[in-house]
């Protein structure tokens, strides 16, 4: 019943729901445990970053073997793959010419998992629609749980950053990264129905993008916001509907932040002062972070100082140079920028492959939206990696773990709509 009324002609979850599981009772044994294991993902993230870590690395070696067995090796000629695996080999050269070589290389050889799991959900577990609308309603109900659980610990142990359930800051990736496909598509069809599915998925859409808020996690929230507004623009959206949820999502902000005043605070001037673009000078820590990756990629401008190198060199680095770089090096983990981090670490020839690796993910969700334009989510994919991946904004490491689970799980969600691969002009 509650299927029915989220449903439109465009998405219907009721139909797909069934249809969805009699495809699945079709499949052989091991397809059907490995297809219900993929939907169990929303749920694992929910308990922390080891489980959510075997689960992702499990279905990206099981497609390995699966991939082996078959001699089903079509997938990898995808331009966005082929990238990926360059990248990953450049890193693994940059690692072993790095001052620390050992650390380097296992932090750089553990990231192709990411890719495969991508190329995974896109050639393997998502390929039906029917059986990706049965996870994209598993996100949805493990969203809410977490909403659930956030609500709560305002309730309980209110705080400017909230932490359940994990115990650190970063429950805002899961609301925001892990979740952002449907999230898009809540918003694009809340702003495109005046009609019951309309008004419960914008209601869906409200909830999270408010408990995103109350995260306290500045650089997730504009994600979510941004992404929203954009997803509402891009599938048949009524323009009366799209002012009317924006305005909603405004006064419901402005209330909240009366009531919190620490997150007024948070998210106005001591967010845009702390803004690196705008502020390079010696006290934005934001900004040092990203002096710190600039100068070492300039030192090393080819190969890099290898994978989460930047942690070691930092702090030997002479910052009066390069003098024309204004600011002070603020030496943290990594650069908290993609682009800067792939210069540091595996330099120019990184960065470039990097970069088109990441174009070519938004172009292939392109090409899903130009092939089924009528369907919210393949309509929707390609804001998913171009809002993850927009280059002006603080991101986690490159080649680190929890940020990445939360962050290729979205994208390969995004990509499964584009079932294009296996008619190009390279499968012969």
């Amino acid at each position: 019943m509650i299927l029915k009324y989220l449903s439109t002609h465009e998405l219907n979850y009721s139909k797909s729901w069934t249809d969805g599981w009699n495809k699945i009772k079709d499949l052989s044994n091991f397809e059907r445990y490995m297809t219900f294991f993929w939907f169990l993902g929303p749920f694992i993230y929910l308990i922390e970053r080891d489980p959510a870590d075997i689960w992702l690395t499990l279905i990206s070696l099981i497609f390995l073997i699966r991939c082996y067995k078959l001699n089903h090796w079509n997938w990898s000629k995808q331009l966005w793959f082929r990238l990926a695996l360059a990248l990953w080999a450049f890193s693994l050269f940059s690692a072993i010419l790095s001052p620390d070589p050992i650390f380097s290389f296992q932090q750089g050889f553990v990231w192709i998992r990411f890719p495969l799991y991508v190329a995974a959900a896109q050639v393997w577990l998502a390929k039906d629609r029917d059986i990706r609308i049965i996870m994209f309603l598993s996100i949805v109900i493990a969203m809410l749980l977490m909403c659930a659980i956030l609500i709560s610990e305002c309730i309980i142990e209110p705080k400017t950053r909230l932490t359940w359930p994990y115990g650190d800051v970063v429950p805002g990736g899961y609301i925001v990264k892990f979740s952002l496909p449907v999230f898009c598509v809540l918003v694009a069809i809340a702003v495109a129905k005046k009609n019951k599915s309309g008004f419960y998925s914008g209601i869906i859409a409200l909830v999270s993008i408010f408990v995103s808020f109350l995260t306290g996690e500045r650089t997730n929230f504009l994600i979510r916001a941004c992404s929203g507004m954009l997803g509402g623009l891009v599938w048949k959206p009524r323009f009366n509907l799209y002012i009317f949820l924006v305005l909603i999502e405004l006064l419901a902000v402005f209330f909240i932040a009366l009531k919190k005043p620490d997150l007024l605070v948070r998210f106005s001037s001591e967010f845009v002062s702390r803004i690196p673009i705008f502020n390079m000078s010696d006290n934005n820590g934001y900004w040092g972070t990203w002096r710190g990756g600039l100068q070492q990629g300039l030192i090393t401008p080819l190969k890099g100082i290898g994978p989460s190198g930047t942690r070691n060199t930092c702090i030997a680095l002479d910052t009066n140079l390069p003098d024309w770089l204004p600011g002070k090096n603020n030496c943290a983990n990594h650069p908290h920028n993609f682009y800067i981090q792939l210069f540091a670490e595996t330099g120019i020839i990184g960065l470039l492959l990097g970069s088109g690796m990441i174009i070519c993910i938004i172009l292939d969700c392109l090409k899903a939206r130009a092939q089924n334009s009528n369907c919210p989510m393949s309509a929707t994919a390609f804001v998913v990696p171009l809002a993850l991946f927009f280059p002006f904004q603080q991101f986690g490491s490159f080649f680190g773990q929890w940020g990445n689970l939360f962050l290729w799980f979205a994208i390969g969600f995004s990509m499964s709509q584009y079932q294009g691969w296996n008619k190009s002009k390279f499968i012969k």
